[in-house]
């Protein structure tokens, strides 16, 4: 119901637009107001985003063609720049509301989907992670970050496979193996190429520091705001439409932060629920950390705990505390797949 409501709302707003002005050019802003839209626009590129709901329109002064939700190119006639104004000419609009219409009804329906959830247990092999441990009587027993990781992906991936046997659960390793930095993320941008729906990314940490004994909790970590990467760009909009890159650039930047912020409160809910009465909820923090900052999707990184601290080590191998942490950040992914698929319409990628 809420995509044929945006349907109906694009359609009848810009079909009445085109009737009224017949004999003379639409103001852009006029447009814009009769969509009840919101335009985001860059002055020193001359382009721009209307966003009507779930619709994305993208346009540029001097541009014969715009690109309705990042995915179907129409021929305009270009806009123009008249006394500081944008212009649309009818047949312009008439041709846009003509793309919406048949863009939506190719993916009449559709709805928000998680296709695929990658694990990334970190280090393995020759990289050990964090090295802490506790002392058994009078024996000192080692604890290392990435078998920790390890155990908490297996068991992750368990509960995922099961409750969700339609998405691939894949994670970057599964045994005693070093993965690079780079082919983690490379297997994670490879699945998302692989699809049109989102694919989540899940990478398993452990925490140590050698200033304090005593620290301990879980933390979810984002990627900054204000950290921008390239994800879409003019292989997506034409060479001929590049500069609209840059606004649809953002646009996107902002839609999978958003998605990732609530991850990562999803699953700090889902750790109190399944841990904090044992260890203590640290909060979200964001940091650029190489595997969020370089995968094109919602990633979160989450450390379950401090090796460095002697009580949480014991903790960290003891494989039914394991199995609640896993459970904790099941609880918490399978908490934002509900919201979003129930929640979302299908947007542009």
């Amino acid at each position: 119901m809420k995509a044929a409501r945006t349907i109906a709302l694009v359609l009848t707003a810009l079909l009445v637009a085109a009737a009224v002005c017949a004999s003379q050019d639409k103001n852009l802003l006029s447009v814009v107001k009769d969509l009840g839209a919101v335009l985001e626009w860059d002055p020193l590129r001359d382009t721009g985003v209307i966003a009507v709901g779930e619709d994305r329109i993208a346009i540029g002064v001097g541009s014969d063609s715009a690109l309705i939700n990042y995915r179907m190119k129409v021929q305009i006639d270009p806009p123009a720049r008249k006394d500081g104004v944008v212009w649309l000419s009818t047949a312009a609009v008439s041709a846009i509301s003509d793309g919406v219409q048949r863009d939506r009804l190719a993916h009449a329906g559709e709805q928000m989907r998680v296709a695929c959830i990658l694990i990334d247990p970190g280090h393995g092999g020759k990289d050990s992670g964090s090295v802490g441990g506790y002392t058994a009587g009078e024996k000192k027993i080692a604890v290392q970050e990435k078998d920790v990781t390890l155990r908490v992906g297996q068991l992750l991936g368990d509960l995922l496979k099961a409750a969700y046997p339609d998405k691939p659960i894949v994670l970057t390793r599964e045994s005693d193996v070093y993965v690079s930095l780079e082919k983690r993320v490379e297997i994670a941008n490879a699945l998302l190429e692989k699809t049109s729906d989102t694919v989540l990314f899940l990478s398993i940490h452990a925490n140590a520091t050698p200033f304090s004994r005593t620290a301990s909790g879980y933390e979810v970590w984002c990627l900054p705001p204000e950290y921008t990467r390239t994800l879409v760009d003019e292989k997506t909009t034409g060479r001929e439409n590049a500069d609209i890159a840059t606004i649809l650039n953002s646009m996107r930047e902002e839609e999978i932060s958003m998605e990732s912020n609530l991850l990562a409160r999803e699953i700090l809910a889902g750790l109190d629920g399944s841990v904090g009465a044992r260890s203590g909820n640290r909060g979200m923090r964001l940091m650029d950390w190489y595997v969020v900052r370089n995968a094109r999707m919602p990633a979160v990184l989450t450390e379950v705990g401090f090796v460095s601290n002697e009580e949480e080590a014991a903790r960290l191998v003891d494989e039914a505390y394991l199995k609640d942490v896993a459970m904790g950040i099941y609880s918490g992914v399978n908490a934002f797949i509900g919201q979003f698929e129930r929640n979302g319409s299908r947007g542009a990628r």
